[in-house]
């Protein structure tokens, strides 16, 4: 299942970058409300292929898959109502999705100390995830 670490790391740490980019978006300029829907956008997507990667760990898992299969499919659920709860409350909907990846980050903890995955993988999603937490930050400077 892990069986190309290289690339994993690399495609994982370049999609860390569009959360930057359009975080610093309104520092160098760009609409900020721009900026903010099409960072919860693509966060949206992104925590959504992360709730499918916990998904898919649920089958092969020896931990309670129930909790996992719950968790991922509200994950997904919650980073989508964020979404479309911009409008109304926009640092709301940045915290729920910065709170979504954190609870995603705990569910891959529980499968690591499972031994369901792979030390280089957890130690990549712990990185990626602070990156991305840090850009969620920067965001609410501007929300």
């Amino acid at each position: 299942m892990y069986r190309d670490q290289t690339l994993s790391s690399l495609l994982a740490y370049l999609g860390a970058l569009p959360f930057w980019a359009l975080a610093l978006a309104p520092f160098v300029g760009l609409d900020p409300a721009w900026a903010e829907s099409a960072f919860l956008a693509y966060g949206t997507g992104i925590a959504c292929f992360m709730a499918g990667t916990i998904w898919s760990q649920a089958q092969i898992s020896q931990v309670r898959p129930v909790s996992l299969l719950l968790l991922s499919n509200g994950a997904a659920l919650v980073v989508i109502a964020a979404l479309l709860l911009h409008d109304l409350v926009p640092l709301l909907a940045l915290v729920l999705q910065a709170a979504t990846f954190l609870l995603l980050l705990l569910a891959d903890h529980r499968l690591f100390r499972n031994n369901d995955q792979p030390a280089w993988y957890f130690a990549l999603r712990r990185n990626v995830t602070f990156l991305v937490i840090l850009a969620y930050g920067l965001a609410m400077l501007t929300a």
